[in-house]
């Protein structure tokens, strides 16, 4: 069995205006917390999408927990917190999880019962209940990472996961993301603050 959950080998997507990333080259161990640090626009978030499978490598190739970077197999056990996000604004921040926990195949006893400890762990808690147009960024934000890891996924993409973050909020999520790494997670987070990498 693979003792590594990311592997990535020249992994490239060019753009043509240029921008993208090149040829980059990591391997993160299973159970790792791993920082992918870089300025704005240094193309952390497109190589993230290549990992998860939103677009397609220009070069290079890439693995997670052995299988094919796109595969069903790899996206199976991945949960994914883009930097940039939008839902249904008529919808309450509790149908969105369900709609995404349906789209993950939970069964429905156990969605029901994870939505209102996940709401309360991030701190929207009855808020919950109100039309998620009513959110603040930060708010918006808490919701996405309940997206991410309502359906226990084994490795945790986060991009920029503290962007419009209180810093109350930033440090119960920060306490989250070390907890998920406790339970033997692969959380793999880009950010541009060198304090969110440490």
């Amino acid at each position: 069995m693979s003792v590594t959950a990311i592997e990535a080998i020249g992994l490239t997507k060019e753009y043509s205006n240029g921008r993208g990333c090149r040829e980059v080259t990591i391997t993160v161990g299973k159970g790792e917390a791993f920082g992918f640090l870089g300025p704005n626009g240094a193309g952390k978030s497109t190589f993230v999408k290549m990992l998860v499978g939103l677009i397609n490598p220009t070069a290079g190739s890439a693995t997670l927990l052995g299988h094919r970077i796109g595969s069903l197999e790899a996206k199976s056990q991945i949960g994914y917190l883009p930097e940039l996000y939008r839902y249904q604004e008529w919808l309450t921040g509790e149908e969105v999880i369900k709609l995404h926990a349906r789209l993950c195949k939970m069964e429905r006893s156990a969605a029901d019962q994870r939505i209102p400890e996940l709401l309360e762990i991030v701190g929207i808690g009855r808020r919950g209940r109100d039309r998620v147009k009513n959110y603040s960024k930060g708010m918006m934000m808490r919701l996405n990472f309940i997206r991410a890891i309502m359906h226990d996924p084994t490795l945790l993409f986060l991009d920029e996961p503290t962007a419009g973050l209180d810093p109350v909020n930033a440090r119960k999520l920060k306490d989250i993301v070390l907890s998920l790494k406790a339970q033997g997670k692969t959380v793999f987070l880009t950010t541009h603050r060198m304090e969110d990498a440490d």
